[in-house]
């Protein structure tokens, strides 16, 4: 990952932002409930990688095909948003970061008892 540009790093930012509204307020799917995205991170000038968590058991492959089944909708507002012209296509993946991440704290948790 390289340095980004203020101009970028605010740009992603506000696809953040965005996506996390839609999901809040305009997707009535119930797998969604408690899905969060971590990052937004710009592969080139054609992709943008959408990271996302869930904080429930739940089916991770399922979850993902269906963001990426409603990445056109998306796409669509994030169009209507931005002035941009031609925006880059997203794609939805897993971040298996934050699983890692609990392990990690979960550990030093127990490190810390008695």
């Amino acid at each position: 990952m390289g340095k980004r540009s203020p101009n970028q790093q605010r740009f992603l930012t506000d696809i953040q932002r965005l996506l996390s509204t839609l999901l809040l307020r305009d997707v009535a799917d119930p797998r969604f409930n408690g899905v969060s995205i971590t990052r937004v991170e710009a592969c080139g000038s054609e992709h943008i990688n959408i990271w996302v968590f869930h904080n429930a058991e739940t089916d991770q492959k399922t979850c993902i095909q269906a963001l990426n089944r409603m990445a056109p909708h998306f796409e669509h507002q994030l169009r209507r948003a931005f002035s941009k012209r031609r925006l880059p296509k997203i794609h939805f993946k897993w971040d298996d970061n934050f699983e890692k991440s609990g392990d990690v704290l979960q550990m030093l948790r127990d490190l810390e008892r008695p």
